[in-house]
């Protein structure tokens, strides 16, 4: 079969064109609420992978490698940080509070300090074309943040990495659209929090 861009370019086109990867937002309901200047403040996060779990089955010939289990692996999110207060950093250290008490070392309970965490792209055209959620999620590590003198030109980021049970895909119907607007504040302003269990 003879190459054809213009065929390879009609088949992307037919499926909504190339899927871009700086169109999304994250939400983190926490304690019953939302706290929604984190999603217009995350910078970086990752659609998420999973392993299979195997044994070995050899029998006679080469080896079957069956599968008995998933493995979830740790996911990562980076914050902008404002100078007012340092609201984000301030927001996950308290959330970690919660988790062990900084002065007694008492545990809290599991089920005190976890949230769904939900994930959501857009096509081009603002479009949700894919949605996912962190069942069962907290922060594992709060980065530390560099600081120095020559930095003039940079701002503080804060990496935050997420333990999960699982992760599950929401399906939601999707509308290709070829306009391409910029995503603003009034689509990040109303989040709908269906798919949260």
């Amino acid at each position: 079969m003879t190459f054809s861009s213009d065929k390879f370019r009609n088949n992307l086109m037919f499926h909504g064109g190339p899927a871009p990867v700086n169109r999304y937002e994250v939400y983190i309901p926490r304690r019953g609420g939302q706290h929604s200047s984190l999603t217009l403040r995350c910078e970086q996060a990752e659609l998420p992978g999973k392993t299979i779990l195997t044994v070995e089955d050899k029998l006679y010939g080469p080896v079957r490698k069956i599968g008995y289990g998933q493995m979830f692996i740790d996911t990562t999110m980076t914050f902008i940080c404002t100078a007012d207060g340092w609201e984000e950093k301030e927001f996950f250290d308290n959330w970690q509070n919660d988790i062990v008490d900084p002065d007694l070392y008492d545990a809290n309970y599991y089920e005190n300090y976890i949230t769904n965490i939900q994930l959501k792209t857009f096509t081009e055209g603002n479009v949700p074309s894919y949605k996912i959620s962190f069942m069962e999620a907290y922060p594992l590590n709060v980065g530390a943040i560099n600081l120095g003198w020559g930095q003039n030109n940079e701002y503080a980021r804060l990496s935050v990495t997420f333990a999960y049970r699982r992760w599950k895909q929401i399906k939601e119907k999707v509308t290709h659209s070829t306009t391409n607007e910029l995503v603003g504040l009034d689509n990040f302003g109303s989040i709908d929090s269906s798919g949260i269990s």
